[in-house]
């Protein structure tokens, strides 16, 4: 379960999405990471190191994952805060402040 009202390990993910977290930050991950394939958001890179959007599993073997947001991102890091702000939402209720993070 997550306590929405504790930020600081978000503000930890936002500072550095990528390398290595604290534990409290890895358990985080793992609760937003976790759960059934089928329906999972995950990120898609449409342009090897340059492009990834944001798209969701359908859990069968041999389907891609289909693309669920038209948003492009340039950077892994930026693509990695937003999918963040989307797994939080739907695993807490609760959207994310867009700014002050």
């Amino acid at each position: 379960m997550i306590d929405p009202t504790r930020l600081e390990p978000v503000r930890e993910f936002f500072a550095k999405p990528i390398g290595h977290h604290s534990a409290e930050l890895d358990a985080l991950l793992d609760v937003l990471r976790g759960g059934p394939i089928a329906g999972k958001l995950c990120l898609i890179c449409t342009r090897p190191h340059r492009e990834w959007t944001i798209g969701r599993l359908s859990g069968q073997r041999n389907d891609p994952p289909v693309v669920e947001d038209n948003r492009v991102f340039t950077s892994i890091e930026d693509a990695e805060r937003a999918i963040f702000r989307l797994r939080w939402q739907a695993e807490t209720g609760v959207a994310l402040p867009d700014e002050g993070l």
